[in-house]
């Protein structure tokens, strides 16, 4: 997808944030106090893609490390605004499937992530019911810039994907764009916040990020031709793209053109779930006490 196609989709979606915004941070709420808390996310990553089996072992060894921080402005008890950093490493490995045909591609790759996002999260109980709970469920829904480099090693070094055009980028007789090391993603997940003081949250939350790009992991279409790469990337390039050779320990080769190699017809995305904690670094109601008790939702 085109940078200029990303942006007009961007754009639509943060028009759709600010009606949002609009719509249930206006009247009805301006009474409420508005707060502003700092906090941090820690939990796991897990990428989905060409190099992703569904398979429930492949996902557990799939999740590595993240972390990240935020800063989330509450409207009122329905609604808020929260911006956030994450890093993370991304991860694929077609050996990890129990899959013939995908452990005989056999490629594989890891990306450092660094994303950054700005999000509406919608409290459903607190609209419904108009009252403050200690256990409070949201819904979350934004967008994201990121950047990715994939990477992998080959023979016991490591190289970066994109400089090496696997598929034939830009190469004569491909019809492949290069692509770029960063990209956008349209964000949707929820979680549920469980307030500890009037000062203290945490919480535990999943969101998924879907991408515009197919190409956090180097893989999205066909193979180039062995020789081709040679020529115009270098060997290291040939072999790292076609390693079904590497895999029945066979001289190195070249598929036939035109073989699959990904699928372009689905984009990538990545996952985060874990554990937040955020501090009110701005409350109002440490000036006058609490605006009003929290409780269950009463009907």
């Amino acid at each position: 997808m085109k940078i200029i196609e990303i942006k007009k989709i961007l754009i639509a979606s943060f028009k759709n944030l600010a009606l949002i915004l609009l719509i249930f941070g206006s009247s009805p709420f301006q009474g409420q106090a508005q707060t502003l808390e700092l906090g941090a996310l820690v939990g796991g990553s897990n990428y989905q893609g060409d190099l992703a089996s569904s398979e429930f072992n492949v996902l557990k060894q799939q999740i590595n490390f993240g972390v990240g921080g935020f800063l989330r402005y509450n409207f009122n008890d329905q609604l808020s605004l929260r911006l956030q950093i994450l890093s993370t490493d991304l991860v694929g490995e077609d050996s990890l499937s129990s899959f013939p045909r995908i452990q005989q591609r056999n490629l594989r790759f890891f990306s450092p992530l660094l994303d950054a996002s700005l999000r509406v999260e919608w409290h459903p109980l607190a609209t419904i019911f108009d009252s403050e709970s200690i256990v409070s469920p949201y819904i979350a829904l934004g967008g994201s810039f990121f950047t990715f480099n994939p990477q992998a090693e080959y023979e016991g070094v490591t190289y970066e994907l994109q400089p090496l055009r696997t598929e034939g980028q830009g190469i004569p007789g491909y019809n492949v764009e290069r692509y770029e090391l960063y990209n956008f993603s349209a964000l949707l997940g929820g979680g549920v916040k469980f307030k500890l003081n009037e000062d203290f949250t945490i919480g535990l939350e999943v969101v998924a990020h879907y991408t515009f790009t197919d190409y956090l992991d180097d893989v999205s279409n066909i193979y180039a031709e062995y020789d081709d790469l040679i020529v115009e990337t270098g060997v290291i390039a040939a072999n790292l793209a076609y390693q079904a050779d590497d895999f029945f320990g066979t001289t190195q080769g070249s598929p036939i053109r035109g073989t699959v190699r990904g699928n372009p017809n689905n984009n990538d995305l990545f996952l985060m779930g874990g554990i937040t904690i955020s501090y009110s670094i701005i409350n109002p109601d440490r000036l006058g006490g609490s605006r009003r008790a929290m409780g269950c939702p009463t009907f």
